[in-house]
């Protein structure tokens, strides 16, 4: 791209926006040279890099890349070779290297939380593919401080040298300190110190003989002199001499790492571009999530479609405009009043092709779409040059022959205010031709301007279209709202009187110009007027789409996270029903086996003897018609129900294990489709609810679970008896049948489901209520409970006057519930006992008879 172009839409300005949001001087320098590219594929790699790391930050992950360093220089160097680094310098590298190895941390996914875990995608493999160089930094880590000092640990002759020399250092501050302590008639002072490198004592120049040495300086005065006793020279050349190896050790510690940092360049080199990569990626996300940039497509059609598009000097009172322009309809006129925007809109299109082109997200909403440009060709603000001798139209005439020289099918060309500087009836001949000539080239291209004649070229050429900043002509005010299909008016009249010119001046020219085009005028201004009507009805539209756009969005995310919960909720129950069926299972098996082996022994026994009295003891009411009254019937009767339960056992727990139903649920011609107000069935979790409303065309239907509502499949969803108890209709005529003549004593309800049985119960009860039954007996058996608990439940809520209790031993103990309806013919059999037979010896008393369980 031209310079000339970026400088005119402000784009260094707005990198720099880009750059304060970067972590390191290298980023905000990489981020100043970014130029946009016009490669398709590199376009794409860069918005695909910046879609994960975009998508990274949403999911809650950070880039730690805040303490990034400068290595450019030291790079450099150690290219061309021959330099020692510092241990400043080497700080740098291993600070570097410790930002990569956050980095590789934050990409790690067994280091995230599994609800932040984004995709795998190129910036993991980019991450997983740079080296580690761990040896390096350890060893950058052992042998430098953080003040940049060379650490004793770095070589073991160094710690060596630095002991000997500490322990000589301090000998000699030792034996200097009793010197100026005891010789204090020929010291100046009572200290020591150092000159030239040596230690030395202050003396009187009148006392020099007295002390013999080496005079190393002396004080301005001449009156002290400072002297390097002969005793102490022999400490003092060790000193030196211990100093001066340590500083050679100490390069040459220097040294080793510099050679060490040498043979790593080239990963260095890598992983140095890769973090300024990341920190200018970073950067971009933060400039789109500070600005609301949105991702654009680009245009495989080439169409231009901008919505919502701001422009992000002027956020956040930059007013959005949208745009569409095709290859067939590529050119715009925006005209409009001084001030009204026309030159904001040109630079918000032009500022967003070069942030796509960049790599960057654009300031319009999601469904914007770009083509790439090849060039972005302007002509915008003032233009003269006193130095090139050249006038405002002059220069402007200049830039237009560069654009006709450069432009084609692949350019947007953007013109503020084209053919002005000169006669305006020349001028807009001279633009209407430039537009028509671009216009045949095929670029895309917008320009502003004031002509009436560019006006017509919508109407009469085609490939143009007209545009408009909107004026409120209530308030005389530019609203700075872009309008396209329509052209604009000047209004400058309007505006001189809003910056004051006075009525003298004004007035004359407003009758003038009623009189001039006074029909034409009327026209463009109902159809501002209409078309700012339709612009608000449209925006409503739009406002009313991202509101239900946006509740979709949430419909489907509960959605998930309800087929999640069932999904959970599912595998529970399943998990529950299987320990809970292997428990019955345990007990059902045991139970055939004791029965087994019962009937084994009342098959071989004798018939019961004349006269014995009748089951149940005396005051027992007689057997129901067609019950055996032999033992080896009963046993029998009890190991096929025993059987029967085991079979019902398993067949739930098949259909419990099943995965859901998919198909549509199948209705019988009977019941006909599910209608609201039914009870249902639901599949998955096996609830019981009832059917609010059903929406067919989306096959779902909402449905009351006990005062919670849910949104469920139909395919999931089967009719299901209304539950007992709850309901208030009366059953339809033709389901009301004459009672029998007789009713049993006993109902069996051994092998069924709860539903059933309790369908059974409450038309048992009622014929037995009828016919004025005392008491009567509900077998259901022990097993796990579960019916046994529903009938208790069942009869507390039942409107029938009665009392109920278990079994009593030899009526089926537990697993028989005795319903009473006259407390009298309740009464225990004469020499009943109501203590519990010894486990394991069960005790048959006086009239007792087994009833199975």
């Amino acid at each position: 791209m031209e310079a000339t172009s970026l400088d005119h839409l402000e784009f260094p300005k707005i990198l720099g926006l880009i750059a304060e949001l970067a972590g390191s001087e290298p980023a905000r320098t990489a981020i100043a040279a970014l130029a946009p590219a016009t490669d398709r594929a590199r376009i794409e790699a860069d918005l695909a890099d910046l879609d994960e790391l975009v998508a990274f930050r949403e999911a809650g992950g950070r880039l730690p890349i805040g303490g990034l360093r400068d290595l450019r220089g030291l790079l450099h160097r150690l290219r061309t070779g021959g330099e020692t680094l510092t241990g400043d310098e080497l700080l740098l590298v291993r600070a570097d290297l410790e930002v990569l190895q956050s980095l590789k941390k934050a990409f790690r996914r067994e280091d995230q939380p599994r609800e932040l875990r984004t995709p795998r995608g190129r910036l993991d493999e980019r991450v997983e593919a740079l080296p580690s160089l761990e040896g390096l930094h350890q060893r950058i880590l052992v042998s430098i401080s953080e003040k940049g000092e060379v650490r004793d640990e770095a070589s073991a002759r160094l710690g060596s040298l630095r002991r000997e020399l500490q322990q000589t250092r301090a000998e000699l501050e030792r034996r200097l300190s009793e010197l100026v302590n005891t010789q204090t008639d020929i010291v100046q002072d009572r200290f020591f110190t150092i000159r030239n490198d040596r230690y030395v004592v202050p003396v009187k120049s009148s006392s020099q003989s007295l002390l013999e040495g080496i005079v190393h300086d002396q004080s301005g005065s001449g009156q002290t002199l400072y002297v390097e006793p002969l005793a102490f020279l022999g400490l003092n050349n060790r000193l030196v001499r211990l100093r001066s190896e340590e500083r050679e050790e100490v390069q040459r510690v220097l040294r080793e790492l510099t050679a060490l940092v040498a043979a790593n360049l080239a990963d260095l080199t890598l992983i140095f571009e890769t973090l300024v990569f990341f920190d200018v990626l970073h950067a971009k996300a933060r400039f789109a999530e500070k600005y609301d940039a949105r991702r654009p497509e680009i245009a495989p059609d080439g169409r231009l479609e901008l919505i919502e598009a701001r422009h992000p000097l002027l956020h956040p009172t930059c007013v959005p405009m949208d745009i569409t322009l095709e290859p067939s309809r590529s050119c715009v006129v925006i005209t409009g009043p001084n001030g009204g925007g026309k030159t904001v809109a040109l630079k918000i299109v032009g500022v967003n092709a070069l942030l796509m082109q960049t790599g960057c997200y654009v300031l319009a909403r999601s469904r914007s779409a770009l083509p790439i440009f090849r060039e972005v060709l302007t002509d915008i603000g003032e233009s003269q040059s006193i130095e090139d001798h050249l006038s405002t139209f002059t220069a402007h005439l200049k830039r237009l022959k560069e654009i006709l020289d450069t432009c084609d099918a692949r350019c947007l060309v953007l013109i503020d205010e084209i053919g002005t500087g000169t006669d305006p009836e020349e001028g807009a001949l001279l633009a209407y031709g430039v537009l028509q000539e671009i216009r045949r080239r095929g670029a895309f291209a917008l320009v502003t301007s004031h002509y009436e004649a560019l006006k017509q070229l919508a109407f009469t050429t085609p490939g143009f279209v007209n545009a408009a900043m909107e004026f409120d002509y209530q308030t005389f005010r530019p609203t700075f709202k872009f309008m396209m299909g329509v052209p604009g008016r000047s209004n400058a009249l309007a505006i001189a009187r809003l910056f004051g010119l006075p009525d003298a001046v004004l007035g004359d020219l407003e009758r003038h110009r009623e009189g001039k085009n006074a029909r034409e005028r009327e026209l463009l201004e109902a159809l501002e007027q209409e078309r700012a009507r339709i612009e608000a009805l449209r925006r409503q539209w739009e406002e009313k789409t991202r509101e239900i756009e946006a509740r979709e969005r949430e419909a489907d995310r509960l959605l998930a996270q309800l087929k999640e919960f069932r999904r959970t909720r599912r595998d529970e129950a399943v998990e529950a029903f299987e320990e809970r069926f292997r428990s019955a299972l345990k007990e059902l098996e045991a139970l055939i086996s004791r029965l087994k082996t019962r009937l084994a022994a009342a098959a071989g026994a004798a018939p019961p003897r004349a006269g014995s009295p009748p089951p149940g003891g005396p005051g027992a009411e007689a057997a129901p018609a067609g019950q055996e009254s032999g033992g080896a019937a009963t046993l029998a009767d009890d190991l096929a129900a025993a059987r029967a339960a085991l079979g019902t056992a398993r067949r739930h727990l098949d259909e419990l294990a099943a995965p859901p139903p998919t198909e549509e649920p199948r209705e019988s011609a009977e019941q006909g489709p599910l209608q609201p107000g039914d009870h249902v069935l639901w599949g998955r979790l096996l609830q019981r609810g009832r059917l609010q409303s059903v929406d067919p065309g989306r096959g779902r239907a909402i449905v009351d679970f006990d005062g919670k509502t849910m949104t469920i499949p139909l395919a999931e969803l089967r009719r299901a008896e209304p539950p007992i108890g709850k309901s208030t209709a009366p059953p339809p005529p033709s389901l009301i049948v004459a009672p029998p003549a007789t009713v049993a004593d006993e109902i069996d309800l051994r092998g069924l489901r709860v539903d059933e049985a309790l369908e059974k119960v409450e038309a048992y009860l009622k014929l037995a209520q009828a016919q004025k039954k005392g008491r009567v007996f509900l077998i259901h058996g022990k097993g796990t409970g579960a019916l046994h608990r529903a009938i208790t439940e069942f009869l507390k809520r039942s409107p029938w006057k009665h009392q109920h209790r278990p079994g009593r031993y030899g009526e089926g103990d537990l697993g028989v519930t005795v319903v009473v309806f006259d407390p009298a013919a309740d009464k225990a059999p004469e020499g009943y006992n109501t203590e519990a037979p010894p486990e394991g010896r069960p005790r048959r008393q006086k009239g007792d008879r087994d009833r199975p369980v």
